[in-house]
């Protein structure tokens, strides 16, 4: 049996008593955190499902086989950050389960894309979600900035996901430097949008224009960035209550 547990987008104590009863009942823990890096007390953790917890990487996850090999002889749990399905690579890993005829249950939690809730836009009227790599040389893709403004020319409001690391303010950068290539004037510097840092536990949120928001100290990762498109009035009215400048 293999149970895929998210844990939440705050700390160890997001778990649900599911989850915690999964663990408890199972013979494996493992837990992976760089799909969606959270401030996790593995040893606080260790001690509210009873169990102790072994650490995977990336590699760990995406190859699958060690998980799928412990779920084949015995109960195991991966405990991811989020929402188990928000990532693809946990899709991947539950197609090589029932694949290997083993058993899979999900226990959902708490996610990003229902988080940004919080800054007061309508989630039903977001569109496509963009994902934001960093730069690399000789890799600069522009296709972050074409899906943006599909989303803004169909009226919807776009979730920007950014890299591993990378900060609100070095996105903003980006940005600009997106639309110094592209040149279809949708990311101005008097462009409004929406940051969010650490969502979940003390939202730090803020509502201004690229270049307002540029130099902003907005702490604690993770950051996102939300670009929306016309406001109906009830989420102008909630979103200004955001603005910092």
């Amino acid at each position: 049996m293999l149970y895929l547990i998210g844990l939440g987008i705050s700390d160890e104590k997001d778990i649900s008593l599911r989850g915690i009863d999964a663990c408890k009942s199972a013979k494996k823990v493992y837990i992976e955190l760089y799909t969606c890096p959270l401030e996790i007390d593995i040893s606080n953790l260790e001690t509210i499902i009873g169990k102790k917890i072994e650490v995977l990487d990336r590699r760990g996850v995406e190859e699958s086989s060690k998980i799928i090999n412990s779920a084949v002889v015995k109960d195991t749990v991966l405990l991811v950050g989020g929402d188990p399905l928000s990532a693809t690579t946990h899709t991947g890993l539950i197609l090589d389960a029932r694949e290997k005829g083993i058993d899979a249950e999900i226990i959902h939690s708490s996610s990003i894309f229902t988080a940004v809730a919080e800054c007061g836009l309508s989630l039903y009227k977001f569109g496509k979600v963009v994902s934001l790599p960093k730069p690399q040389d000789n890799y600069f893709p522009t296709s972050p900035y074409d899906n943006i403004c599909d989303n803004l020319q169909s009226g919807a409001h776009t979730l920007l996901l950014l890299d591993i690391g990378m900060s609100a303010n070095d996105a903003i950068s980006v940005l600009g430097e997106l639309e110094d290539k592209k040149g279809s004037k949708i990311l101005l510097s008097e462009t409004k949008i929406v940051v969010c840092a650490h969502l979940g536990k003390k939202s730090n949120i803020a509502y201004g224009t690229l270049k307002e928001l540029r130099d902003v100290d907005f702490s604690k990762h993770p950051h996102c960035i939300i670009i929306p498109a016309k406001l109906n009035f009830s989420e102008e009215e909630y979103v200004n209550t955001f603005k910092k400048i």
